[in-house]
């Protein structure tokens, strides 16, 4: 490939400048095409005589600067291949005090949220890990249940219980309750991973703890902040190197729900079932 290479520039030594401005070697490996733009073979050229009326400086980098750009917008149209090189952890803990009931198996599309999620997500990743205070209830879903190394304490104690045991870099977290998330959703915000402790959902109405990307060196912050009584997630993100993924408004349809939906209460279900807003029964009548 060295040699190709060497003989491409060689061969520009002979080309005049308005050939030589840009080529492209596409190198095909693991299913990617890699840009290798040439751009620095303009100045090895033997320059031909400058124009007087031609603009120098402005007009030759103004292309250029489009060159780069194009070829990092094919870049990121790069998909990783699946599996993702990503552990999922999927909260299943809580009590579900305002649904009365394990939300983990409310019925959904023919089967379980649970059930659903995993469908939808499992065959993304590496490995699935699910993190539940009752291990048992999972058995027949056929992965891996870590027990909450803090019951009740928090989803945090179940982010720590997850990571700890991740045989990754970064984890895929969610929460048990979304049967919303989709493909799409969990491609964007792995994408943009590299280089962050946490990558979490942004939208209008604010941030989606449990639904983000969180690598093992936010391991000991989750460590110290469970042991010195701090539960909120929203709290041990500030100290940590942070970005969002910001969903776009106008993403969904109509009264479509948004993919961050999550089911905390009985008209929650109730709006999820129905894929509407759901309006509260008034307390009483109005008067005519």
């Amino acid at each position: 490939m060295q040699g190709l290479i060497e003989s491409m520039l060689n061969h520009l030594q002979t080309m005049n400048q308005a050939q030589a401005k840009s080529i492209h070697l596409k190198l095909h490996s693991s299913n990617r095409v890699a840009t290798i733009s040439k751009l620095q073979a303009v100045n090895q050229v033997t320059s031909e005589p400058q124009n007087s009326e031609r603009k120098t400086g402005a007009e030759p980098q103004t292309e250029v600067q489009a060159d780069v750009k194009s070829a990092s917008e094919i870049q990121n149209r790069i998909r990783e291949p699946l599996p993702l090189p990503l552990t999922a952890i999927i909260l299943c803990g809580g009590k579900s005090k305002r649904m009365g009931r394990p939300k983990a198996f409310l019925r959904y599309e023919g089967t379980t949220i649970i059930a659903h999620i995993i469908s939808v997500v499992g065959d993304m990743f590496q490995k699935v890990i699910l993190v539940s205070n009752e291990p048992d209830a999972y058995e027949d879903l056929g992965l891996d249940v870590v027990k909450d190394i803090l019951p009740y304490r928090g989803p945090m104690g179940g982010i720590l219980s997850g990571l700890l045991v991740a045989e990754t870099d970064h984890a895929f977290v969610m929460a048990c309750d979304m049967p919303l998330v989709n493909k799409k959703l969990v491609r964007d915000m792995t994408e943009v991973r590299h280089g962050h402790d946490v990558v979490v959902l942004s939208h209008s109405q604010g941030l989606e703890p449990l639904l983000g990307v969180y690598s093992k060196s936010c391991i000991k912050p989750l460590e110290e902040s469970l042991f010195a009584g701090k539960l909120a997630v929203q709290d041990l993100l500030g100290g940590l190197d942070m970005i969002t993924y910001d969903l776009e408004e106008g993403t969904t349809d109509g009264d479509a729900l948004p993919a961050f939906f999550n089911i905390n209460t009985p008209q929650d279900y109730a709006q999820l079932l129905t894929k509407s807003t759901v309006q509260p029964f008034p307390n009483r009548r109005r008067q005519p």
